[in-house]
């Protein structure tokens, strides 16, 4: 074995794990919500939503309104089900961006 430092040129690419170590109890509360909806409507339905961003940026306003209390029908903060919706609502802009399909699995 030498002495000499190993490369890894990861200069300017996402800190995924880093930003999951900061982040992890609000990741986890949007997870819930993200399974909420998986068992009530079923695992990938959110990807098949017709207008979905239009839905889901009025879902995340409608929440948003709510303030901290916590949604009626699942027991989830309102502000958990803003960030799943923001974050519904980012994957089809990127989608739209793309050029691509919303297929997610």
């Amino acid at each position: 074995m030498t002495n000499q430092e190993g490369k890894k040129y990861d200069t300017g690419k996402p800190r995924i794990y880093e930003m999951i170590e900061d982040f992890k109890e609000p990741l986890i509360e949007v997870a819930k919500v993200w399974a909420f909806g998986a068992d009530k409507y079923d695992k990938h339905n959110w990807a098949y939503v017709q207008n979905a961003e239009d839905r889901y940026s009025n879902a995340l306003l409608r929440h948003m309104l709510e303030g901290d209390a916590k949604d009626d029908e699942s027991g989830l903060l309102h502000a958990s089900h803003v960030a799943w919706n923001a974050i519904a609502r980012l994957y089809f802009i990127i989608q739209k961006n793309k050029g691509g399909d919303n297929e997610v699995c």
